[in-house]
């Protein structure tokens, strides 16, 4: 995968074929908008190019925003290369470039020497104040020779296939809805930390404690079954998110006791994908009622994953 940070360092030899979105999530939606561009660019035997933008806009415009991602800028562009793309260009959004006019957007698309064709979804807009859309990217290049495609919104469940959508979905705990308008398990990478100990020394149940990268959504405080991915292998798992009421904790965590493991991991590579959620969290009258309720929890995160 080739990584550029300008439109200008697009190769001026070969014809290429540009998707262009935020793509957060690479949801359904983005993902039909990409596999229009690779089906373009088959057919005008042109190279295929992602362009995105890191970090989001919101964070330009409005610096005290808070952002919760559903990928991380290297997990979207792994994502791009598997879908078959070779090229992502990566922007930069800076006040400049947001505060710049729809009109001087589109000219500075039509220097691209090689640009045969530009494909984004109906909702596309770009320019100050979003000003441009996909209409008039289509209208500016009508007699230009270079084919534009709007893709249709992906639609399930009565609504269109958002981000947004999604994120709500995850922050509410429904993260089998969001996987399935994500079109695989949502997943969040980190690292490992070390916590209380209390999965190992009092409840018998050792848990990784997961600090997930920045500006990640977290699901909703609960208990959920997981898989958990560890130096190139996946192990069922069972997760709480919240603040473990039982022992009095203010601060929230994410512990996950990983099925028939054994192993130090602190420094390894960790990944989670969330499958469902079991139950809402809650502060049982002693220790025994909790590990009861863990039993039952992995018992019930065995069924859902079919283990």
């Amino acid at each position: 995968m080739n990584i550029i940070k300008t439109l200008d360092q697009l190769p001026e030899k070969r014809p290429v074929v540009l998707a262009f979105g935020f793509f957060d999530g690479v949801h359904r939606g983005h993902q039909a908008v990409l596999q229009a561009c690779l089906r373009l660019a088959r057919e005008k035997k042109a190279m295929p190019a992602a362009v995105t933008f890191y970090p989001h806009p919101l964070t330009v415009l409005l610096p005290s925003a808070s952002i919760q991602l559903l990928l991380s800028e290297s997990e979207k562009e792994e994502l791009f290369k598997q879908m078959g793309f070779e090229t992502t260009v990566v922007i930069s959004p800076t006040e400049e470039f947001l505060g710049q006019s729809a009109g001087r957007f589109l000219q500075s698309l039509s220097r691209i020497t090689s640009l045969c064709g530009i494909v984004t979804g109906e909702n596309f807009t770009f320019g100050k104040n979003a000003e441009g859309n996909a209409e008039l990217l289509n209208s500016y290049f009508l007699d230009k020779g270079i084919f534009i495609q709007i893709v249709k919104l992906e639609k399930a469940e009565g609504g269109v296939i958002s981000s947004t959508r999604i994120r709500k979905c995850i922050l509410q705990g429904d993260v089998k809805k969001a996987g399935y308008f994500l079109g695989r398990p949502y997943r969040i990478c980190g690292d490992i930390i070390h916590g209380f100990r209390r999965g190992t020394e009092v409840l018998g149940f050792p848990t990784a404690n997961l600090k997930p990268e920045r500006e990640r959504a977290v699901p909703g405080d609960g208990v959920y079954a997981t898989r958990a991915f560890i130096r190139g292998r996946q192990y069922p798992s069972v997760t709480n998110v919240g603040t473990n009421p039982t022992f009095g904790n203010k601060e929230r965590s994410i512990e996950t006791f990983i099925f028939s493991f054994d192993e130090k991991i602190y420094d390894a590579p960790f990944a989670l994908e969330w499958i469902e959620k079991i139950r809402e969290e809650k502060q049982f009258p002693d220790i025994e009622a909790l590990r009861r309720q863990i039993e039952e929890d992995i018992k019930r995160a065995k069924q859902i994953l079919e283990v």
